[in-house]
């Protein structure tokens, strides 16, 4: 049998994409210091509220492109060549430029499972992530293609994080999540010292769905002063009478039978908004106790 050069591209890059080791290093971890007035991690600094310090964890994690070297030339080259189904790969949340992270367990509300081994892959995990913004231009190739395009992207990113507190409904979240943004509410700038950025209560869905405790979570994005540091900190949250993961019922609407559902989904996201406004001071953690966290943060420039 004889395989075509093309063939042999995508059989190629199908072993390869089935590797799991690409990674050339692993994150740093640093346990805090628990005599220390504030948490360091690395030349970023925070406070915590109380409670929170002990179990927190800080990790220097290195970039994750969506494609090695390898791979993104055979794509290139099967697109040069005019292949119609060239060996894309689909982006997810792990794919993110080198960023501090600061691991926060004790955030978790009770009755929540959930595990600080995939942290870094799950977009509703309690933790604060410091990007270094400028790799965000490649990090969707190859890591370091596209980063001479550094400059337009952040400028873009800064862009749609001020069009979003400006209340015109962009997504100003740079990382690649499955499912759009929905139940975006109780949005609110905040500052820190060295950026700002935007808070909202929000929850990811491909179709739709009901508001769920799981997926409801805190959302923070932010950007520093001089363009050097990317800033994305989620949390997940619970109030009274979320639905469940397997309700099937909430503010009157019934998620069975599902087309009844979807033909009133519109209906019910602006009852759900609205539900979430009215209850806000019931939210757990806190907005005020995330809040004043994340202004308490410190952002230096990112050498």
């Amino acid at each position: 049998m004889t395989i075509s050069r093309r063939s042999w591209i995508h059989l190629a890059f199908a072993t390869l994409c089935g590797c799991k080791g690409r990674k050339t290093a692993g994150p740093t971890r640093t346990p805090p210091n628990d005599a220390a007035p504030r948490l360091l991690a690395g030349p970023f600094e925070i406070d915590l509220p109380p409670g929170w310090r002990a179990s927190a964890s800080i990790e220097k994690v290195p970039a994750h492109a969506l494609y090695t070297p390898d791979q993104f030339k055979w794509l290139q080259q099967a697109e040069a060549e005019g292949d119609p189904s060239p060996p894309l790969l689909k982006p997810h949340f792990g794919v993110r430029p080198q960023h501090w992270a600061i691991r926060l367990p004790a955030a978790i509300p009770p009755g929540f499972t959930l595990s600080q081994m995939d942290a870094g892959d799950n977009p509703t995990a309690p933790q604060i992530l410091i990007h270094k913004a400028r790799e965000w231009a490649s990090i969707f190739r190859d890591g370091t293609e596209g980063l001479r395009d550094s400059t337009a992207v952040i400028q873009s990113m800064r862009q749609k994080l001020d069009a979003t507190i400006r209340g015109e409904g962009v997504d100003p979240c740079p990382a690649v999540m499955d499912g759009s943004l929905t139940f975006d509410c109780l949005k609110k700038r905040l500052d820190f010292e060295g950026g700002y950025g935007i808070r909202m209560i929000a929850q990811r869905t491909i179709e739709p769905q009901m508001i769920r405790k799981g997926q409801l979570h805190y959302l923070f994005v932010g950007i520093s002063d001089d363009n050097t540091c990317q800033v994305l900190a989620t949390f997940p949250v619970t109030l009274p009478g979320l639905p469940g993961e397997d309700s099937l019922e909430h503010l009157g609407q019934r998620f069975e039978p599902y087309h009844e559902f979807v033909q009133d989904y519109d209906s019910y996201q602006g009852d759900a908004i609205t539900w979430l406004e009215q209850h806000a001071t019931e939210i757990d953690p806190s907005l005020d106790k995330l809040d004043k966290m994340l202004e308490n943060l410190v952002v230096r420039q990112w050498e």
